[in-house]
């Protein structure tokens, strides 16, 4: 037996000796990739828009995301920018966040997309690599000039290899924002392209957005089952960017009447669930947090499923689960399953009709925003309709809006339920409730929710 244990010992050692490092991940800050372009759409006017665009965009940064998936959000951003006075600052920004490289969940290259973009000004762009991925091994083990493993348009494999063209010395450090290394797309760099003067160069007075609002964590896609939860954020991601918001308010008839049914009630989604990933990543989750926490906070956007928010707690829970019952990521996903959803018409948002995995969750359903009409659900369906009331519940919620932690009705417009009460069920009743909104706008866009006539 001794014999049998020693030599193991020997066996292992000369393993890790000799091990190639394929399966080395290499991730980044996803939510930083998109942070300067988010400046610069909402100094440009295009409020909500930003957001959704943003979230879908850097989602598909993560190692679970199709080829083509970034250079369609890049898409989406130029698009935007088009319809906001074809702003110079959002375009350049588009451009660069086409070529940022993308999370490798082994060490190795990832391929690239194999379709032109549907703005020319995305023509010839394409993602760097990291420097620290092989880069004559694309993921899957696929070797350089294979299927995917050159720039669409191109026929002989990139030299110097992991390049792009705001980058054409070469790939990047691993985790780096190639915003951070450059502000020029490097459109002179474009292959037999004339989209070098696409974009007339942006104004430095873009701010990039308060690092507060990003994910804390690096991130990547987790070995394990974090798949689903990845392809869930791009889902609903993309479903909220799809749902677009209303042009902006100047291409609107100035005498045209705001309807108070067709305010938008929005927030920070990403702050929603920022603290779990900090408890997760002080508990030891690494890099299975932040893909759980994107999905999750985009379960709060207008056009996510009404289920979509408890299952994303219910996820958190597990990773708890996994690491010790950890109670502070219990609490914060309990929490966090109570946050209110964004409303696109300042009706109530409709509840989740299934009962929740874990026992932890049962009874706790989401708050609703003050300045949403409390006796109207999205879709115009009045309270006692099907999604109306709670899960388990057989009358209308009193107070209409409360939930467990907050039971004294609706929290204020944009505010987090994380800064109003630590508690996922309070104790005390009212004196545990949300603080009166001054204004009742907060955090609402009073824009029109559809065209204007």
């Amino acid at each position: 037996m001794v014999k049998f244990t020693t030599s193991l010992v020997f066996a292992l050692t000369a393993i890790a000796a000799n091990a190639v490092p394929l399966e080395k991940r290499i991730s980044q800050t996803i939510s930083a990739s998109t942070q300067q372009w988010v400046a610069a759409c909402n100094k440009a006017g295009g409020a909500e828009q930003c957001s959704n665009i943003s979230v879908n965009a850097f989602t598909t940064l993560l190692a679970a995301a199709g080829p083509c998936d970034q250079q369609n959000s890049a898409d989406a951003m130029v698009d935007l920018a088009k319809q906001l006075n074809n702003d110079p600052d959002m375009i350049k920004f588009a451009q660069i966040f086409a070529q940022q490289p993308r999370n490798t969940p082994t060490g190795e290259s990832v391929q690239y997309c194999q379709q032109a973009p549907k703005n020319v000004e995305l023509d010839g762009l394409f993602q760097c690599q990291f420097q620290g991925a092989k880069q004559d091994t694309f993921v899957g083990g696929v070797k350089v000039g294979s299927p995917g493993t050159m720039p669409f348009g191109q026929s002989s494999p990139l030299s110097p290899a992991g390049s792009c063209p705001a980058n054409p010395t070469g790939p990047i450090p691993d985790g780096q924002q190639l915003s951070d290394i450059t502000q020029d797309p490097g459109l002179a760099n474009v292959k037999g392209s004339s989209s070098g003067s696409a974009t007339p160069p942006a104004e430095a007075s873009s701010a990039p957005v308060a690092a507060s609002s990003a994910p804390a964590a690096a991130s990547s896609a987790p070995a394990t089952a974090s798949t689903a939860p990845v392809a869930s954020a791009v889902s609903s991601a993309t479903a909220a960017s799809t749902a677009a918001a209303a042009p902006p308010a100047s291409t609107c008839s100035a005498t045209k009447k705001r309807g108070a049914m067709k305010k938008r009630i929005s927030q920070d989604t990403t702050a929603a669930a920022t603290p779990w990933e900090d408890a997760c990543t002080k508990a030891g989750g690494k890099d299975k947090c932040n893909p759980i926490a994107v999905t999750a906070f985009g379960t709060l956007l207008a056009a996510a499923d009404p289920c979509a928010q408890q299952d994303s707690a219910d996820a958190m829970i597990d990773l708890a689960k996994q690491l010790n019952n950890d109670a502070d990521m219990i609490r914060l996903a309990q929490i966090f399953a109570q946050q209110p959803r964004n409303s696109p018409t300042s009706q109530a948002v409709l509840y989740c009709q299934k009962a929740p995995k874990n026992t932890e969750l049962q009874g706790l359903f989401q708050c609703q925003f003050q300045g949403a009409s409390q006796d109207t659900f999205v879709g115009g369906l009045k309270v006692g309709s099907p999604g109306t009331i709670p899960f388990g519940q057989t009358t209308p919620l009193s107070p209409a809006g409360s939930c467990p932690a907050n039971p004294s009705g609706p929290i204020p417009d944009g505010k987090q339920l994380g800064d109003i009460t630590q508690q996922p069920k309070a104790a005390g009743g009212a004196g545990s409730a949300a603080p009166p909104a001054s204004s009742g706008t907060t955090g609402s866009d009073n824009s029109e929710d559809g065209e204007c006539a």
